[in-house]
């Protein structure tokens, strides 16, 4: 990546109670606690602060809406444990949430007959997994998409940007690309929104057919 991203979640003292203005849907959140059942990793948990462990004893709704740091608190803490960065676990979790989605109750949404039909509707699926922030379809020609994120809050940039590089390259790859690669290549102030400053990113990924 040619950008810098942080990964610094929003202290949940700036914004109690479920207030954060940054928003996931909750079905990121059974998926990350699916793994933390699956991998025998529940206990990451009890190393976060009492206000971030306590967030992940809640029922979480698939279509409801919740704070996102949180999330990226856990993935953080993941990450060490898994000794990689917080961007490359990120990445492998949005490569399998990619598949999972093509597979599941979103294959009639991400139906493609070719990667650039298939980069044309990614930002579908962004567009419904978070708020406020937006992903937008910039121009696709023949092996080459690129994309935009905007309203993107900068303390948990990375987050968003490892999710676009991971979906994306596994969408694509579904779709019938080859040698995908996915790199951000601008990088702009967005204003922001109740205080926390935001960012406008613009990526790239080049492919070859199958």
């Amino acid at each position: 990546m040619s950008v810098t991203v942080r990964f610094e979640p929003l202290s949940p003292k700036a914004f109690p109670g479920g207030r954060e203005p940054f928003r996931v849907r909750g079905l990121a959140y059974v998926a990350a606690l699916d793994y933390l059942d699956k991998t025998g990793e529940r206990a990451v948990t009890r190393t976060l602060s009492s206000v971030d462990a306590a967030h992940f004893d809640q029922l979480f709704v698939a279509s409801g809406d919740y704070d996102v740091s949180p999330l990226v608190t856990l993935y953080v803490a993941l990450a060490r444990a898994a000794r990689v960065t917080p961007a490359t676990f990120v990445e492998t979790r949005s490569r399998k949430s990619a598949v999972q989605m093509t597979a599941g109750i979103w294959k009639p949404m991400l139906k493609t007959s070719s990667p650039e039909a298939m980069a044309e509707r990614t930002y579908l699926a962004f567009n419904r997994f978070f708020e406020p922030t937006r992903a937008a379809t910039i121009a696709v020609t023949p092996g080459r998409f690129e994309g935009e994120l905007s309203r993107v809050p900068a303390p948990i940039g990375g987050f968003y940007v490892a999710s676009t590089i991971g979906f994306v390259a596994a969408a694509l790859e579904l779709a019938g690309a080859k040698r995908v690669d996915v790199k951000f290549t601008t990088q702009v102030s967005d204003g922001e929104l109740e205080g926390v400053p935001l960012e406008r990113m613009r990526f790239v990924a080049t492919f070859m057919q199958a």
